[in-house]
């Protein structure tokens, strides 16, 4: 949406051209410091947002998109240009597994990435199945792997982690500029 938007502006068609922002979710990002910030960015860019609609139907040859609200009714809007992100969760078999938490993601700890259960010490999760309040992205992997990596051979070694690994909660979606072109095709 970002991106489309720059390139809305850039290129003289901004002013023709509506984007809106429709997400199951109540806010733009689960992480409440990264919603507050994407949505005053919203707001700043005149993006229309509606939140806790989920995407129900599509209407390919009539260009209609069917969204379901959290209160049961329904909304069909028109679009020229939809894109569709799936909703993302959990994998079934750790949801329904013992080490997972009350929404499905492996419990870890947020700084050293270990099990919060101690009957489960021995596991380490980083990641898209961890319950990380970060974003799933490589940027955020990249800065869990070397802590979890930590951690792992100290548990193996003492039976406990280390107290130097800690994860900091960095995460990133990096956009770069000569990726812009490709992805607006």
């Amino acid at each position: 949406m970002w991106m489309a938007w720059d390139r809305f502006r850039k290129t003289g068609r901004g002013d023709n051209i509506n984007v809106s922002f429709y997400t199951g979710m109540p806010a733009m990002f689960a992480v409440k410091k990264y919603a507050d910030a994407l949505n005053e960015l919203r707001l700043q860019r005149g993006i229309d947002g509606f939140f806790e609609h989920n995407l129900a139907s599509i209407d390919s040859a009539n260009r209609k998109a069917t969204f379901k609200k959290t209160d049961g009714s329904t909304v069909d809007v028109d679009y020229t240009t939809l894109h569709v992100a799936p909703p993302m969760g959990p994998l079934k078999f750790i949801k329904d597994s013992p080490i997972a938490d009350s929404v499905g993601w492996v419990s870890v700890d947020q700084g050293t990435l270990q099990h919060t259960n101690p009957e489960f010490a021995n596991i380490f999760a980083l990641g898209d199945c961890s319950s990380l309040p970060t974003s799933k992205t490589a940027a955020a992997i990249t800065a869990q792997a070397p802590v979890l990596t930590e951690n792992l051979y100290s548990f193996i070694k003492s039976g406990k982690v280390t107290d130097n690994a800690l994860y900091d909660g960095y995460t990133s979606c990096p956009v770069r500029k000569d990726c812009i072109s490709s992805c607006l095709v």
